[in-house]
């Protein structure tokens, strides 16, 4: 188990990180869990716990508890005792090595025993600092969609039916949302060139979408592991395997699908010229920088 490069998937929303996710999990030498962000929330309390304290019953309870009881953390089906006993067989020198092996515990009970597992949130563009000093060893793969097809999914949004808890509060002001894009995608670029030491990978959603085997492949190799078929079946293996819970499948149902042309360049029909022009005027350097103008 390699608990000191993991690779976490950067990009804002809706520019098809779950897919991203998916479809690297159905490699059977990673495994990407579903979102939860228990890593980062618990790193304060717990980054500089001694091997010699993750040794005590007492301590390491308190550590799986505060765990268990992360947002979203419910959809990994992990217990409680299950956990306790392979974080003592596999002795943690560190809270990294520790919530490493979370990740491989969730993988071990879905019967993978992945090289290298990654992890995928959102949540993450505001904490990148915080993870490369957890893992500074870390890889990492910066997504980047076309923003004006990142603002219909935004201003789609509300249209979509959901009770859940977990439902994206997501603003539908169009300059808003091109602000914002414009600036995470240069938050994460920033940061890349400054601290990943050229441990990243640059990725269009558009060349998941028009190139999937391809991409599969470039992802595979950046991350040192065999390409495997199985990424070009995630939306059949997703469906099979509830690989994206049903607690946040109402908003990310593509996840069940072939790759779909149709979502590129969407912006085309769903925009007027004005509001094309209003993006732009926000967002056009960030949007020329990446290609789309």
């Amino acid at each position: 188990m390699n608990h000191r490069s993991p690779f976490f998937i950067l990009a804002n929303p809706r520019s098809g990180s779950s897919l991203l996710r998916i479809v690297c999990d159905c490699n059977e030498y990673l495994t990407v869990p579903p979102e939860s962000g228990f890593l980062l929330w618990w790193g304060k309390k717990y980054k500089d716990i001694s091997e010699a304290e993750l040794s005590q019953s007492k301590i390491l309870n308190e550590l799986v508890d505060d765990i268990l009881s992360s947002k979203k953390f419910e959809t990994w089906q992990i217990e409680k005792e299950e956990l306790l006993n392979f974080l003592r067989l596999h002795h943690p020198k560190s809270y990294a090595d520790a919530g490493s092996l979370v990740y491989y515990f969730q993988a071990k009970k879905r019967g993978k025993s992945p090289k290298i597992w990654g992890d995928k949130n959102n949540y993450y563009i505001h904490h990148l600092q915080e993870i490369i000093e957890l893992y500074p060893k870390a890889k990492f793969i910066h997504l980047v969609r076309d923003g004006r097809d990142v603002a219909c999914s935004y201003r789609n949004l509300p249209s979509i039916a959901s009770k859940s808890d977990y439902f994206p509060n997501l603003t539908v002001d169009l300059v808003e949302i091109a602000r914002e894009w414009a600036t995470n995608n240069l938050r994460i670029d920033a940061f890349l060139k400054q601290k990943a030491q050229g441990n990243f990978l640059v990725l269009a959603y558009e060349d998941v979408v028009l190139s999937l085997e391809e991409t599969s492949r470039k992802i595979s190799d950046f991350l040192g592991v065999p390409f495997d078929k199985n990424m070009l079946e995630y939306d059949v293996l997703n469906r099979k395997n509830n690989l994206e819970p049903s607690q946040t499948l109402d908003w990310k149902m593509n996840t069940l699908k072939k790759p779909d042309k149709s979502r590129i360049n969407q912006y085309m029909d769903q925009f007027t010229k004005e509001q094309i022009e209003l993006f732009t005027k926000e967002a056009g350097t960030v949007l020329k920088k990446y290609g789309y103008v």
